[in-house]
């Protein structure tokens, strides 16, 4: 009796620490998962930031180095030079020449706004303007001083060949910033007496809206891109009302105010490009230098004003990434914890029986590793054998759709080589008229023969490339599995275009009904190829023999933005007993004519495991309703 007693506590406390020591496991696997989902869902973002800003990064170095190269290209213009001879010419004559040298240079580029010619002293002596893609030169009464622009300033600092670039900032006109606001920078080239017209300083001004709307396609729910100045001040947002906000003295209008911690992080990090997670968010940032190093040795605190561009993300973004990762985590956790107990659990119990069961339990093991390979090897067997039907029944599918449209151009390529040939009679005529004596009554019946059998040849050749190039675009996209935009109504048109040969001589008629034009992110392959199989299945097993009948096929708008296909036929419908069945693999009521029973258990895999949808049927034989099959189809939106 004591020895069962101390058997059973010392089993006992085996049991216990089993136990402890399977949770201890199962929390630390679940920690490692939910680290490692994490980590790479934050990597994911990451990723998508990075983009994200070598896309902002490329277009700003483009444009700066397109700007600068511009204005040195229009400061080489001889017209401009003192050596040229201009100086002999009248007053006139010498400022028409160089307006329209600014004009003409001007003419080339879209983004320029301004160009102007200013003396030593910061007077305006030449000022184009360009806007809306007309030209102005503005008169010499409204001509201004500019000698207390920061730009000027600074521009006058700069030797040629070298040229100085401004900040970003907005238009200003006498003193007033221009609205529509115009994101400008400007550029300016150093002209000295010795070798100009005029010792002073050459201004260009670029409108940057263009290059704005460029970075605009790159802001994305998920990945918003974000312009600072040197100040923290935006100078792109998604929201227009936070930009440019130091033109107006809008301190709060920037990102140093909004987020100081940020704003310290971003300065005090000298790097190309870093990422941070911040108050539940992930950024992304680069400091972008917009002013070149000169060569002289006079330099300003403006030569070294830099941009940053910030790519952030949402906390919903890396909230959903922590909470996936955690149910991940609390899933592998809870079935570690199951399998774990329920072993330590049957372990205890086999303990107990140990030595009257050991050879016995011994002897099943061997049997039951027999059967589990067995079984295996089985399995297998029947995954190829299920894998190669449904490769077989793809192939079978592009054969039949390869045959019809074959069959389909022989009309239109039949009547073009007809009225070619009909055409080649003709002018076989015409030339032995003209051989003979060709009368004008023959040359206007030849011409007037020519031009029909030709239009008719052209009529028939436009509809075999309309074939061609339907069969063409549904070839494509079953071929290519990745998500992009399509159209559901045009998928549902190149597919009926290419079964027309085997629905033209049908008592079954197919039309389509569209409520929503909608495009949408999906695999179009897929889609046409679940319409094929339902279309096929109506037509082989939803009629009787010779039955005249309707299939119907509607394109709706559901929510989410999703899109609603409703595939529905009025033929005999399908009896309740088979309607259980209908999705299951080698499932058919027609195996004796050839059928295999895998068209509606593809058509299912496809809907629900690759589309990511929900598939739906509704069937009734004795319905007094038009319809008596229906199978709705739900296609989701894939990211």
């Amino acid at each position: 009796m004591t020895k069962k007693s101390n058997s059973f506590y010392s089993d006992k406390k085996g049991v216990l620490i089993k136990s402890l020591f399977i949770l201890f496991v199962a929390i630390l696997i679940g920690w490692l998962v939910y680290e490692q989902v994490y980590q790479s869902k934050v990597t994911i973002i990451k990723e998508r930031q990075d983009e994200k800003l070598v896309l902002v990064s490329t277009d700003l170095s483009k444009e700066l180095s397109s700007i600068k190269k511009l204005t040195q290209l229009l400061a080489n213009g001889q017209v401009l030079k003192s050596n040229t001879g201009l100086n002999t010419l009248s007053a006139q004559q010498s400022d028409k020449l160089i307006n329209d040298y600014f004009l003409n240079f001007a003419s080339v580029s879209t983004n320029i706004s301004q160009i102007r010619w200013l003396e030593r002293s910061g007077k305006e002596r030449y000022r184009i303007n360009f806007s809306n893609k007309k030209s102005e030169i503005v008169e010499v009464s409204q001509l201004q001083n500019k000698q207390n622009r920061y730009y000027f300033k600074e521009g006058m600092l700069v030797a040629p060949p070298n040229t100085f670039i401004s900040e970003i900032d907005l238009n200003i006109e006498r003193g007033k910033v221009v609205v529509p606001h115009e994101p400008t920078i400007r550029v300016t080239y150093r002209t000295q007496g010795g070798d100009y017209l005029i010792d002073g300083l050459l201004v260009v001004n670029f409108n940057l809206d263009y290059l704005f709307s460029n970075i605009r396609q790159y802001d994305e729910k998920n990945t918003q891109v974000n312009i600072l100045n040197h100040d923290g001040y935006w100078l792109y947002n998604k929201d227009p009302a936070l930009q440019f906000g130091f033109m107006y003295n809008q301190v709060n209008n920037s990102l140093a105010n909004n987020s100081p911690a940020l704003w310290q992080h971003i300065i005090e990090h000298d790097v190309q490009s870093t990422s941070r997670i911040f108050h539940d968010s992930l950024y992304t940032f680069r400091r972008f230098s917009i002013v070149s190093l000169r060569e002289s040795t006079q330099r300003t605190a403006d030569s070294d004003k830099e941009i940053i561009i910030l790519i952030g993300s949402p906390k919903e973004l890396l909230y959903n990434a922590k909470m996936t990762a955690f149910q991940y985590a609390a899933l592998c956790s809870v079935i570690l914890c199951i399998c774990g107990f329920g072993f330590s659990y049957r372990e205890y119990l086999f303990q107990q029986q140990l030595i009257t069961l050991s050879y016995k339990l011994q002897r099943e093991k061997v049997e039951l590793d027999s059967v589990n390979k067995q079984l295996d090897l089985t399995i297998r067997q029947q995954q190829q054998l299920q894998t190669s039907l449904l490769e077989a029944r793809k192939l079978s599918s592009l054969g039949l759709l390869v045959a019809g449209v074959a069959h389909e151009m022989n009309t239109p390529i039949g009547g073009a080589i007809i009225s070619v040939s009909n055409a080649n009679v003709v002018i076989n005529k015409l030339s032995d008229a003209i051989k003979t004596g060709l009368t004008k009554s023959q040359l206007d019946k030849s011409t007037q023969s020519i031009e029909e059998n030709l239009g008719l040849a052209k009529i028939n050749l436009n509809k075999a490339a309309v074939l061609v190039k339907s069969f063409k675009k549904m070839a494509i996209d079953r071929h290519n599995d990745d998500v992009i935009t399509c159209n559901i109504r045009k998928i549902t048109e190149d597919l009926l275009i290419s079964l027309n040969s085997r629905l033209k001589n049908s008592n079954v008629k197919v039309k389509t009904l569209v409520d929503t034009d909608q495009d949408i992110k999906s695999r179009p392959g897929i889609i046409s190829q679940v319409l094929e199989n339902l279309i096929m299945n109506a037509l082989t097993h939803g009629f009787a023999k010779n039955q005249v009948g309707e299939i119907e096929i509607k394109i709706a708008q559901a929510a989410s933005q999703s899109i609603k296909l409703t595939i529905s036929d009025s033929g005999v419908g399908i009896k309740a007993e088979s309607q259980q069945y209908i999705f299951e693999p080698f499932y058919t009521s027609a195996r004796g004519i050839g059928n295999t029973g895998l068209g509606l258990y593809m058509v299912h895999q496809w809907v629900t495991h690759i589309l990511q949808g929900e598939i739906k049927l509704q069937s009734n034989p004795h319905s007094t309703e038009r319809f008596k099959t229906e199978f709705t189809i739900t296609i989701p939106k894939l990211s």
